[in-house]
């Protein structure tokens, strides 16, 4: 599953084309997705084979092998939990400057950041499992006739291992389903907008995210007869971007009718 975030990276970066005029950024909120619901179906698998080895108790745990293994499991996951959470929180503080502005260069950062986040999500839910099984096996090696204990940590870690991805999972809807962003108020901005001088009315409004960190707005702004068309629309541009952090932005701007 770490594979499939390294390829959405990749894929991500492909340029527009005339009929994908937005590139291939949703392939990251795609991928994520894809990883998050491979996750889900494997930890009812692992909550299935536990219930199966608790009905064939007679089968033989080997104890000190599966303690063993899970041990180096949970060593080798802390560590890739450890440079995966560095470079998620820590990538979009490097920024440049180089044939970039600072807003792209953060837009840039962010969709590093949920490429890294799938991969983080996906070590995560292995990190949680290795500690349930080096739990359960430590108990049934120590005492073999407390076998339930493997079905409990079992159970009790893939949910913690699900709850994991919820938040991360309604994002991603959110996006696909071209959601508002939960930080921005759409009646909020209508009302920034209509309260300047120059406009009377916004209408056809429009917000949604391209992916993580890339929202876009397009609207109607009707203005008064005598309003200066240029001077409003670089007013109202500026304000979505400086109060609402919005870079991608499509504005028609209406003239009302003298009466």
């Amino acid at each position: 599953m770490t594979n499939i975030s390294l390829f959405s990276l990749y894929a991500s970066r492909w340029e527009a084309t005339p009929n994908r005029t937005y590139g291939y950024f949703r392939i990251e909120v795609l991928a994520i997705f894809a990883s998050i619901l491979l996750t889900w179906a494997l930890n009812v698998w692992i909550v299935c084979e536990a219930i199966r080895r608790l009905c064939h108790q007679n089968r033989e745990i080997k104890g000190p092998l599966m303690f063993g293994v899970a041990c180096f499991g949970v060593i080798v996951n802390s560590v890739m939990v450890f440079l995966l959470g560095h470079g998620h929180h820590g990538h979009s503080h490097d920024h440049g400057h180089d044939h970039h502005t600072e807003e792209d260069t953060e837009a840039e950062g962010e969709t590093m950041n949920i490429n890294v986040l799938g991969a983080y999500l996906h070590v995560i839910g292995d990190l949680l499992q290795n500690v349930g099984v080096m739990i359960s096996v430590g108990l049934i090696w120590w005492k073999p006739k407390l076998k339930i204990i493997d079905l409990i940590c079992t159970f009790i870690f893939s949910v913690l291992a699900l709850v994991r991805t919820l938040s991360t999972t309604r994002k991603l809807l959110d996006i696909l389903m071209e959601t508002a962003p939960r930080e921005i108020d759409p009646s909020r901005l209508s009302a920034g907008l209509c309260d300047m001088d120059e406009v009377t009315a916004v209408h056809e409004l429009h917000i949604w995210s391209i992916t993580v960190g890339k929202v876009s707005l397009s609207c109607h702004v009707r203005i008064k007869p005598d309003a200066d068309t240029d001077a409003t629309l670089d007013k109202v541009i500026e304000y979505i971007k400086r109060e609402h952090k919005i870079n991608h932005v499509t504005i028609q701007v209406e003239r009302e009718q003298n009466p």
